[in-house]
């Protein structure tokens, strides 16, 4: 968990730099678009195939190999210039690739740690370090852009791999391949075809694949439609953005330490549940405000608010997908989830671009809020109530 938070600060540095750098050096927010677009294609695209090489390979090397490899791709960095902007893609697709392998052997390496009723209390522990890395990582990227260019960033960041990757060679736990015990070859039980024919057997995991997915259509539609929300709703500005969005850590790092306090006898299912409908209507207050007042104050609050039920979703998630996929399975099913959830990205980016110039904003906002709503209709549906956990 140490190892991750200092790995969380410089991915936290390299997702704001990248793109400031992109736009100061280019003017183009099309071009700009691109740092993200590489990622969602390549989630789409690859995900699945990485998550069945982190079913198929020690989840230990896997993690200590990818976090090396991925401070290696960041030096093209260094050569960056106006002239030579396409590094930067270059970059961010290297980067994307290794993570379509890194993210689910690091999810898969949890309850191969912990045990079953752990789960919940050491997915909050990382929700709390994941705050705490937004807390520092975000502000630090701005500063350094600003301060050292892609060269500070560079440095700092590929440190951060290198200190997680020392962290998990220090593990004892057995890291190795879940053996399997039915006939088919290894190469069979190890594809993507093969993870996908027993997990759509399987409520839970389809429940926890089609409610994330929504929440990511969410999630995407969010960044646009929350800058233009304060600037035309709010009369803000940067400044404003930049403030308001910062307070959902302190209320992401409030709910990890509640539910740490309960993790023992709470329902993971319940807890996914409650925290997107709880999120749709923190979401709703904070969306129909201006009706009411543009007293700073108050954004601020509902905004820190909103970082409770956005942890408890998260957390809540994990711990259910973690605890009820089969352990051979667990990689695949997070990289079918990378591409699922791109696709849900891909679907609310595109919206909001399309649509934010046309429509009310606070209409889009309360549309974007009933996303969260049918995430957790859905969980209820097809995770809650036909599966006892």
């Amino acid at each position: 968990m140490a190892g991750g938070v200092v790995n969380d600060i410089g991915d936290w540095m390299l997702s704001l730099a990248l793109p400031i750098y992109v736009f100061t050096e280019t003017g183009s927010g099309r071009d700009t678009s691109v740092v993200f677009l590489i990622d969602l294609f390549i989630g789409v695209t690859c995900g699945p195939f990485g998550g069945a090489l982190a079913d198929r390979w020690n989840l230990k090397r896997t993690i200590v190999t990818t976090n090396v490899l991925q401070a290696f791709a960041l030096l093209p960095l260094l050569a960056v210039n106006h002239d030579r902007v396409w590094l930067v893609f270059v970059v961010a697709a290297a980067q994307a690739l290794l993570q379509q392998v890194n993210n689910p052997a690091s999810w898969a390496l949890v309850p191969r740690v912990v045990t079953e009723d752990q789960l919940v209390q050491a997915n909050a522990a990382f929700s709390a370090g994941g705050s705490v890395a937004r807390l520092v990582g975000a502000p630090l990227g701005g500063i350094a852009i600003a301060t050292g260019g892609l060269t500070t960033v560079v440095a700092i960041d590929a440190a951060t791999f290198l200190v997680i990757a020392f962290a998990v060679s220090f593990l004892r736990t057995d890291t190795a391949p879940i053996a399997k015990t039915s006939e088919q070859s290894v190469d069979d039980q190890d594809g993507v075809a093969a993870g996908w024919k027993v997990i759509r057997t399987k409520p839970v995991l389809v429940g926890y694949l089609v409610a994330q997915s929504l929440a990511r259509v969410a999630f995407a539609m969010f960044p646009l439609l929350f800058i233009t929300f304060v600037i035309v709703e709010l009369d803000g500005g940067g400044s404003e953005i930049g403030i308001i969005r910062g307070m959902a850590a302190f209320g992401g790092l409030v709910a990890s330490v509640l539910i740490t306090r309960v993790a023992k006898t709470a329902n993971p299912a319940k807890l996914m549940m409650w925290g997107y409908f709880s999120f749709w209507f923190v979401a709703a207050l904070f969306n129909n405000a201006p009706y009411l007042t543009h007293a700073l104050a108050v954004y601020l609050a509902l905004f820190a608010l909103s970082g409770l039920p956005n942890a408890t979703s998260q957390i809540g998630a994990s711990a259910t997908a973690q605890r009820w996929c089969p352990p051979e399975l667990r990689g695949r099913l997070q990289g079918v989830m990378s591409a699922t959830g791109s696709v849900g990205a891909a679907i609310g980016t595109i919206a909001a671009g399309l649509l934010v110039d046309h429509l009310s904003i606070i209409l889009l906002m309360n549309a974007l809020g009933f996303v969260y709503l049918l995430s957790g209709v859905t969980t209820y549906m097809l995770i809650v109530r036909r599966v006892k956990i």
